[in-house]
Parts: structure tokens; sequence; C-alpha cells
């Protein structure tokens, strides 16, 4: 009698924790423009703005030009720890169309990836 007691209670436990697990919902990353390109200035410089929102606080965004494996850009500073970050980055070198991979990295091991098209005036 003690057995199936002590296995009934290993049961519920066991459902309650894995009905309590929280989901891992992915971050969010919408663009001020609402598109995914803009254009670059004279000087070939754009500036990217946005906002990233995440149920798991971030741990740093880079941006790189596609098809690159080193980001220009690591922001592993102001974003971090936040759920909501306005962001602002300034892309400068401009000198033909140019797709920018952006990287955001929360805590939990999650990643989302959006590219943005800048073109040349």
């Amino acid at each position: 009698m003690k057995t199936q007691s002590l296995a009934l209670m290993a049961l519920t436990a066991t459902f309650f924790l894995i009905s309590c697990k929280k989901e891992h919902s992915q971050a969010q990353l919408n663009f001020t423009n609402n598109t995914a390109e803009g254009i670059a200035n004279a000087s070939g410089d754009y500036t990217l703005t946005g906002h990233i929102s995440s149920a798991v606080r971030l741990d740093r965004v880079t941006l790189a030009k596609e098809w690159s494996t080193k980001p220009f850009l690591v922001d592993d500073a102001t974003a971090k720890n936040k759920n909501d970050y306005d962001f602002s980055y300034l892309v400068t070198g401009i000198t033909s169309n140019t797709c920018v991979t952006i990287d955001v990295y929360d805590q939990a091991g999650g990643e989302i990836t959006r590219r943005f098209m800048i073109k040349t005036p």
C-alpha cells in the first residue's frame, strides 16, 4: 500500500512539474519604418532603428553583412538584461545595396535572425 501511495505521489508531482513548465517564446524584432529596407544617405550611412521585445532577458544583439561570418557590431552592453529594447545602430560605408543580418540572442539560448536591406541612393 505504501508503494502505491509513493508511486501515485511521484506521478502527481511529475505531472505538476511538467504542466507548470514555462514555454520559451521567441523574441520579436520590429523595424521602425515597418519594412525590412531603407536607403542610405549620400555619405553611405544608414541608422537602423526598431524595437526588440522578449519574454526572456536579452543577452546580445549582433549585426553583420550578409554572408559574413564576423559581425561588424556586437551590442552586449546596452541590450543585456532587458526584455524590451529600442535600438538604434549606425551602419556606415554603404557603397552598394547591402543586406545586414541582425541576430538577437536571449539568456536562455534563444536566437532570432532578421534581414534588413540598405539600398544606395
